[in-house]
């Protein structure tokens, strides 16, 4: 996509209006005390066990567990808390240099599954992501000495410094080689939140950006789709090459909002996904009177009282306009987020 301004561009006044809501919302406590954030395990267990469940967390359209009610990264989270507590291979940067693809797959397939049945593992693309994790191995043995800590020493927990940063020496793995930076991004946020890094320069932090993100921005309308061929496209939910421009712009627009509501730039990601996965997704909350995830998301993380309304309702360009409303995010074919 060329000629940015011709195809998309930013709202700031329905940023700032953004802002506003999100201003007085406090995010629960209890969100970042869970249980992945509180595996009882040596340091090092925990930076690979953050890593591999990042490196592999994208695309979890289809990624369920019936009997526990968890989607997406909930299901990934829980698998990754046990890898870690019974120090599975799957965390193991050795066997998972030396192991074939199929040997991967077949154990992530396993993991992924909520019987003894890896047939009824929910996780897709599984050989794509059994390769993420074996090149990213590779990369830890043969630079870092297998530890994913390294990386972090190495870089002096700074971002962006020369070419020494977190973000250039991530992006050498191909997990991790969004020029957006989703799952480094993601994975610092992760790994602060656990305790185990503290970021010395986060104005250079670059916002989690994904595809329940970017439906959310559009249907608010912080992020306008100018061109009628592309907006066409996206209301028909076409696979597209790129989701540029827009998803920058939606970088952007995170940027504005965590200006103007006070909230740090690495927490757009906790109110904003959540609402997308549950509050504005196949259904909306504004015009079905009900969240695609029971229970919701967004009320899980953020503290509200009352419910029967999306907390954007009031200003949100989609609430009012179908135009708006059924937007759907750019679908693309990435294993960038």
């Amino acid at each position: 996509m060329e000629n940015t301004d011709k195809i998309a561009a930013l709202n700031p006044q329905q940023c700032i209006r953004t802002a506003s809501v999100i201003q007085p919302l406090r995010l629960k406590s209890d969100f970042y005390h869970r249980d992945y954030l509180n595996v009882d395990v040596e340091a090092e267990t925990r930076f690979r066990m953050h890593f591999f469940a990042v490196a592999i967390c994208h695309q979890t359209h289809t990624l369920f567990h019936p009997l526990l009610n968890i989607y997406g990264w909930d299901f990934i989270e829980n698998v990754f808390a046990k890898l870690a507590t019974g120090g599975d291979l799957l965390i193991n940067p050795e066997f998972l240099n030396s192991a074939s693809i199929e040997e991967i797959a077949s154990r992530l397939a396993m993991a992924f599954t909520h019987s003894n049945d890896p047939a009824a593992c929910s996780l897709d693309r599984l050989h794509e992501r059994a390769r993420l994790m074996q090149e990213a191995s590779n990369i830890l043995i043969s630079k870092y000495s297998g530890k994913v800590s390294n990386i972090f020493s190495q870089a002096g927990e700074m971002l962006i410094y020369e070419k020494k940063g977190l973000y250039h020496l991530l992006s050498q793995m191909e997990a991790f080689a969004d020029p957006k930076q989703k799952k480094s991004s993601f994975l610092i946020k992760l790994l602060e939140e656990d305790g185990l890094v503290k970021i010395k320069d986060p104005e250079n932090f670059i916002p989690i950006m994904d595809y329940h993100m970017q439906r959310v921005l559009l249907r608010l309308g912080c992020v306008e789709i100018k061109d009628a061929d592309l907006r066409k496209r996206i209301l028909n939910r076409e696979t597209l090459e790129s989701d540029e421009p827009i998803r920058q712009l939606c970088i952007d627009a995170f940027k504005i909002i965590a200006e103007y509501s006070g909230h740090p730039l690495t927490k757009m990601n906790d109110f904003f996904w959540s609402l997308g996965r549950s509050c504005c997704n196949e259904t909306t909350l504004c015009t079905h009177q009900v969240c695609s995830k029971s229970p919701c998301t967004f009320t899980e993380i953020v503290e509200v009282s009352d419910h029967s309304k999306c907390e954007f309702q009031d200003i949100c360009f989609g609430a009012k306009n179908d135009t708006y409303r059924n937007l759907w995010q750019p679908v693309v074919e990435t294993h960038y987020y």
